[in-house]
């Protein structure tokens, strides 16, 4: 039986990577497929600001973050719906669909090579997005991490500008 983690964030790398999924994975096996999401670094406006924060202050700052959590979730939920028609229309069975979040304020990349690792994924597909190889080369990307630290896993990584037959 074959379990496919796709790393999935929504954006048209992600989709693709669906797509792909969905082409080469489905069919009378019965793939098990999992949409995964990590919860991104919180953004700067809700860092602490440098202050020990007092226990009201505490409670404030972690009820915004709660508020933004709970926003991204929501926001996911209508991607993973889209994600999950295309499977189901090139032939993954909707039972065999899955998705996860991951609320992790660290480091997205080791959140997917972790769930890949512990959930004992046999592929983990990711997309590229649409930015150079030198733009990568200078700040980083989620999928170079994945590359660089996923030794002993199958990675799959499908460029959204490609289009494949089928």
């Amino acid at each position: 039986m074959n379990d496919v983690l796709i790393a999935f964030d929504g954006s048209a790398g992600a989709m693709a990577a669906v797509d792909y999924v969905g082409r080469q994975f489905s069919g009378p096996a019965g793939v098990k497929v999992m949409l995964f999401y990590v919860l991104p670094q919180l953004p700067p406006l809700l860092w602490d600001d440098g202050h020990i924060l007092a226990a009201g202050e505490k409670k404030d700052r972690q009820r915004v973050i709660d508020r933004w959590a709970s926003n991204q979730k929501t926001r996911m939920e209508g991607l993973f719906d889209e994600a999950r028609k295309r499977l189901i229309k090139r032939g993954v069975k909707a039972a065999r669909i899955g998705r996860k979040i991951r609320l992790d304020f660290n480091n997205v990349a080791d959140g997917i090579l972790d769930e890949a690792r512990s959930g004992g994924y046999t592929t983990l597909v990711i997309g590229r997005c649409g930015a150079s190889r030198v733009e990568h080369l200078l700040t980083g990307s989620v999928t170079a991490k994945i590359l660089g630290r996923g030794a002993g896993l199958a990675i799959c990584v499908v460029d959204q500008g490609k289009k494949a037959a089928g």
